[in-house]
């Protein structure tokens, strides 16, 4: 994303005002009804699912300024396959992925910076895009490895991107899911008012303390709506449950909200030149309440050597809405010679 000028940061906070005033009306409703919208269930007691060893193991590795918490599965012989997951997530969301490929891959699925239980630097400025691509590549160092199989979802997707742009060299194939690269969003978002419509959040995000109270408004419930997955929206409590209890951690969402806030003021990324571009898959959940399916035709305009897959009915979170059709055109592209 090109960094905004003064003009456009002024438009940008004014809509964030804006919406925030919105939000304000929200919760006073909610308090003339008599509902504590405040009110977070307290979770003292990590869900059986997130321990569970058939998923995978959990590690920490510290890196040069954060340390990295992940979940690993597979053979250590094996290519290594690393996972990034986006908002609100955490390593959690790979769990179908993770059985699906751990027999011929070392699979590594992080907790992002901020996120989880690894590192979280307090200020907003810790949170550059070039900064958190550099921890994937410290990671995957500190792992012995020179190269690896890059899979990444949502902001783990805008890191991925920066980071093909910064350590192309590093990547052997990589398969991004739901996030656009910053250059198909600068596009988009001049000729399409739809898509500006949807990204209103991406704006709200900007202000203090509001981002977070909506997330965790009525004990999560956003999540009870975002994670309701497969074609009759079927809510797993357990896999929200391991959402709910990782998030209502003290100091758990205002790193990964930074993210945002760090969104418009940050220089973008400089591409470094590449011997050859490794070859990609761009996949899609046509039902993304958050970004257009036309970024699939976009996306081949601004990404060289890359492939596209739509997963109809597949939401957002496209990974665990379809993980059947997801693992399948994961496995199809990374057979491909």
């Amino acid at each position: 994303m090109a960094k905004l000028g003064c003009l456009q940061l002024c438009v940008i906070y004014s809509l964030s005002l804006y919406y925030t005033i919105q939000f304000c009306f929200q919760l006073l409703y909610y308090y003339l009804r008599g509902i504590k919208f405040w009110k977070i269930k307290e979770r003292r007691v990590p869900p059986s699912k997130i321990l569970m060893p058939e998923v995978g193991h959990h590690s920490h590795i510290q890196l040069k300024n954060i340390k990295m918490h992940y979940v690993e599965a597979g053979d250590k012989s094996k290519p290594l396959m690393v996972f990034m997951h986006g908002f609100p997530e955490f390593w959690y969301s790979w769990r179908h992925q993770l059985k699906e490929f751990h027999n011929e891959y070392w699979c590594v699925a992080v907790d992002m910076r901020g996120y989880g239980d690894t590192s979280k630097p307090p200020k907003v400025s810790d949170y550059k895009i070039a900064d958190i691509a550099g921890d994937i590549k410290e990671l995957v160092e500190a792992l012995g490895r020179k190269k690896f199989i890059m899979i990444a979802h949502d902001w783990g997707g805008v890191v991925g991107w920066s980071f093909l742009d910064l350590y192309a060299d590093m990547v052997e194939k990589y398969v991004i899911m739901n996030a656009p690269h910053t250059d198909a969003w600068d596009k988009l978002m001049e000729i399409d008012k739809t898509q500006f419509s949807k990204s209103w959040y991406v704006i709200f995000y900007q202000m203090p303390y509001f981002p977070e109270l909506h997330v965790s408004l009525n004990d999560f419930e956003l999540m009870d709506d975002i994670y309701a997955f497969g074609p009759n929206k079927v809510k797993n409590e357990e896999d929200i449950e391991a959402y709910k209890y990782t998030f209502s951690k003290p100091g758990a969402l205002t790193p990964p909200i930074n993210y945002y806030r760090n969104l418009f003021t940050t220089d973008p990324t400089v591409k470094r030149p590449v011997e050859k571009e490794p070859p990609g898959l761009f996949i899609f959940g046509d039902a993304d309440i958050a970004l257009s399916v036309a970024y699939v035709d976009i996306m081949p305009q601004v990404v060289p050597n890359l492939k596209s897959k739509i997963i109809k009915g597949g939401s957002h979170y496209v990974q665990q809405d379809d993980p059947v059709a997801v693992n399948k055109a994961m496995r199809e592209f990374l057979n491909e010679n």
